[in-house]
């Protein structure tokens, strides 16, 4: 009996070292349907450039581990797990990385950044939709530093885009500048000022607020930029105050008076306040910044004597006075008469809780 046992266990071990595998079944387990890495590419891999001579080789030459270290050389293999089933066939099952953001380098170079923040490069088996993001400083490796935060950064506004349908139709691309990103969307002539890429879920949720009770209704391209830099603040600059001026003719005999003007810049600013104010947690604020002086053109009209400027008694510059809804309409005639425009901004900020 022990004489028979030897023998079968040593015909057992002929017949297993004899064994040759039969198939090789590739498994990729690709992100949302996107397959980044080919099989061809990965057969190539563990056969040496040669995979026609896998099927037919001995299952004793295969060393699975050294195998799968040289797959996870290739940077978009997260995993690597490499077995012969009870039928010789051998599986290849491979967990690729997700990209969540495409960068472009001051340099002209690209990578990907997968949502470990690691730096993916690039691939000709698939083009990955992702975030597009411009004028990153270096891909130096390793990033360090401020380059190191920023990529971090990338990794997490790419992700929220990639989360939100709205955001990823809207936004076509983000700028870098010194450090901090610019949004350029896909409607509305318009730029995003974002900041860095902290508490990025609050930046966001300022900005479809703003889309939705202010530019849905004065259209989206009323505004040039919005600013979302500031912490429970949305700064809007409107695109050009002063052409509401180019409209009017100011004729000297004040048939068309000045109080014109200031009506018409009253309402659109009060158009927007209130459209704002419609949401119970938000309340706004105004500023403006100076522009270029715009001229006033005077047109005489018929049988009317022009008034001469040189004989008019000089106006008194009154007291400077503290901005308030009250004195408002007297700020923006004296702004006027000094043929210098003001182009207010409008800033939607939280309440305090």
């Amino acid at each position: 009996m022990a004489a028979g046992a030897v023998v079968l266990l040593i015909a057992a071990t002929r017949q297993q070292e004899a064994k040759v595998c039969k198939e090789v079944v590739v498994n990729v387990k690709s992100v949302d349907g996107v397959q980044y890495i080919s099989e061809k590419n990965i057969l190539n891999t563990i056969s040496g450039g040669a995979p026609e001579s896998l099927k037919g080789q001995l299952i004793k030459t295969f060393d699975l581990n050294q195998l799968e270290q040289l797959l996870k050389k290739n940077l978009w293999i997260r995993n690597a797990e490499l077995f012969f089933d009870n039928n010789d066939v051998l599986h290849v099952d491979i967990t690729e990385r997700k990209p969540v953001a495409r960068v472009f380098a001051i340099s002209g170079e690209t990578f990907y950044v997968d949502d470990m923040g690691e730096q993916l490069p690039t691939t000709n088996d698939q083009i990955a939709r992702v975030p597009v993001f411009t004028s990153f400083p270096t891909i130096t490796k390793p990033l360090t530093g401020k380059d190191s935060v920023l990529l971090q950064q990338v990794k997490e506004v790419g992700t929220y885009l990639l989360k939100h349908d709205f955001w990823m139709a809207q936004i076509d691309q983000v700028n870098i500048s010194n450090y901090e990103m610019e949004m350029i969307p896909k409607l509305g002539k318009h730029t995003i000022a974002f900041g860095d890429g902290t508490r990025v879920d609050a930046k966001f949720s300022r900005l479809l607020l703003f889309y939705k009770q202010i530019m849905n209704k004065t259209g989206w391209n009323y505004y040039s930029s919005l600013d979302v830099r500031f912490d429970k603040q949305l700064v809007a600059v409107r695109r050009d105050s002063a052409s509401l001026f180019k409209s009017f003719k100011v004729a000297s005999n004040d048939s068309i008076r000045i109080n014109n003007v200031i009506d018409s810049l009253q309402l659109a600013r009060d158009t927007s306040m209130a459209m704002i104010k419609k949401d119970s947690g938000v309340s706004i604020t105004s500023k403006t910044i100076t522009q270029k002086p715009a001229s006033v053109p005077l047109k005489p009209q018929s049988n009317v004597n022009p008034i001469s400027l040189k004989n008019q008694t000089p106006v008194k510059k009154p007291e400077p006075k503290p901005t308030t809804a009250k004195n408002e309409e007297e700020n923006v005639l004296n702004e006027v008469k000094k043929q210098t425009v003001k182009q207010p901004k409008a800033v939607m900020k939280k309440n305090s809780p």
